[in-house]
């Protein structure tokens, strides 16, 4: 019986103790919160680690948290990546949907482990189910822009709808204005705008105001409007692509065959690639010489440009700095109303049709305040010695301009120590991969010559940290098939 109460009283003492513990990590919890949070010169942050490490040792998660955040941004401590992801990982396996979402952050960026979208997205959908509403915005936006995964607006509304993350509000107001994924529909986005309090959406809704939608696509439209299968949409119908009987030049591209001024149209989509969102005047002046090696002068939206680029693989890699600034049609942020965009690649095909000649071809750009690529452009231009002085009949614009977004997607955009393809192989292939720089110098096999059945495939790839810095072209060669994508190597 003494036994018995013994180890009743010994049980009480444990619970008693648990309490304190947790009532302890608490007021620590709270502490800690407010060293990371609190911008003063007041704050010591050098207390924040053995604030901390008490608590993170009993598994307290939050506090395993708190001390990954603190050994990736360097509060209080060195910066220490490879801790800080053993701690979030250690809070993510204890079911903490803070965690678990800042996990599949460091998966994403590759910050103390291998850079890795599957884990990531994994990691993010084990949040949703804990309750994390970020979690399930980042997914949807994840979707939106087709960054890790296939772009599909229905499956970013998918996950936009299970947030209640005021981004992720806002981001289902533009698919339900745009009919991005869902049908149009102005009073649902309206709804959504008025009832949210980021001020992301109250600047969007001073567009709206404006008619900012009504009166670019009434612009669009006006470029394509004799058009009947394109009239009052800036969606480009498969029927009207495959209507017009167009002559692809034979044989690849050379300097003598881009030499000259050309005038036309620079046509910007949306992240499917499939809705046009303007149009633009573009006019490009090649002067090549003898060589391979390109001057370009560019006027873009009235802007005039001037640089030099290299003609490879059917392709002008533009090597110097050529970048031109963009108003955003639809800002959703007031300190944020225009993005620069800087020539990458420029995609070269000669076509005929009606006995004119055409330069068609994709415009891949990056957008550096973002670290991304720029939505999917084309480009369409004539001789400016033919009649008409670049005129372009609006039925041959809706064909040519047809865009599908690049086969090849890069991340991170600059790369460093670590490098993530992707791409889609709609039949079963011989597939070869590699990253060369731009002078030919430096080669890294990413894929030796492999036969790949249909299906979606993802490689990353560790960098060497004695690759020069520069610009590298990723090359794959499915079958007969070349495909290649500018990006830029940063220290």
């Amino acid at each position: 019986m003494k036994t018995y109460i013994l180890l009743i009283g010994i049980s009480f003492l444990a619970l008693g103790l648990q309490a304190q513990e947790d009532n302890q990590c608490t007021e620590t919890l709270k502490k800690a919160k407010s060293i990371l949070y609190k911008e003063s010169p007041f704050v010591d942050q050098t207390t924040l680690i053995p604030l901390l490490e008490p608590c993170a040792s009993q598994g307290n998660a939050q506090a395993e948290n708190y001390l990954g955040l603190a050994y990736l941004q360097g509060i209080g401590t060195e910066k220490d990546e490879e801790k800080a992801f053993r701690y979030i990982f250690s809070a993510a396996q204890n079911d903490y949907a803070t965690a678990q979402y800042n996990l599949g952050r460091l998966y994403k960026h590759g910050l103390g482990c291998e850079l890795n979208f599957t884990k990531a997205i994994t990691w993010w959908e084990t949040a949703v189910s804990n309750g994390s509403q970020r979690a399930a915005f980042t997914l949807g936006y994840m979707y939106y822009k087709g960054f890790g995964v296939a772009q599909d607006y229905k499956r970013a509304v998918y996950w936009f709808e299970r947030s209640d993350y005021p981004m992720a509000r806002h981001f289902l107001a533009i698919c339900n204005y745009f009919g991005y994924g869902v049908p149009v529909n102005e009073s649902r986005a309206l709804e959504l705008l008025l009832a949210n309090p980021t001020i992301n959406s109250k600047t969007l809704l001073t567009y709206i105001k404006a008619e900012r939608k009504a009166k670019n696509e009434a612009a669009v439209t006006k470029v394509l409007e004799t058009h009947t299968s394109i009239k009052d949409t800036t969606y480009i119908a498969p029927e009207v692509i495959t209507s017009v009987d167009i002559n692809a030049y034979t044989g690849a591209i050379t300097a003598n065959d881009i030499t000259g001024e050309w005038v036309g149209k620079l046509v910007e989509y949306d992240w499917s690639g499939t809705h046009i969102v303007r149009i633009l005047p573009l006019t490009l002046n090649f002067n090549t010489g003898n060589s391979n090696h390109i001057n370009i002068q560019a006027i873009v939206a009235g802007q005039a440009l001037q640089g030099t680029g290299q003609l490879q693989d059917g392709s002008i890699y533009v090597d110097s700095d050529m970048t031109f600034t963009l108003d955003k049609l639809y800002s959703g942020n007031p300190n944020e109303l225009s993005l620069d965009h800087t020539l990458f690649t420029l995609g070269l095909e000669k076509k005929t049709w009606a006995d004119h000649t055409y330069l068609t071809g994709f415009v891949d750009t990056y957008r550096a305040s973002w670290k991304e690529y720029g939505k999917p452009m084309s480009m369409v231009l004539r001789p400016k010695t033919e009649a008409g002085e670049g005129d372009i009949d609006v039925e041959i614009l809706a064909a040519l301009a047809a865009q599908e977004d690049q086969f090849i997607k890069l991340y991170p955009v600059p790369f460093n120590t670590q490098l993530t393809i992707q791409y889609q192989l709609e039949t079963p292939d011989n597939v070869y991969v590699e990253l060369v720089s731009l002078n030919g110098t430096n080669k890294v096999v990413i894929l030796p010559t492999t036969q790949q059945q249909a299906g979606d495939y993802t490689y990353t790839i560790p960098v060497d940290s004695s690759l020069p810095v520069g610009l590298y072209v990723v090359r794959l060669l499915a079958g007969e098939q070349l495909y290649t994508r500018l990006i830029a190597k940063d220290n």
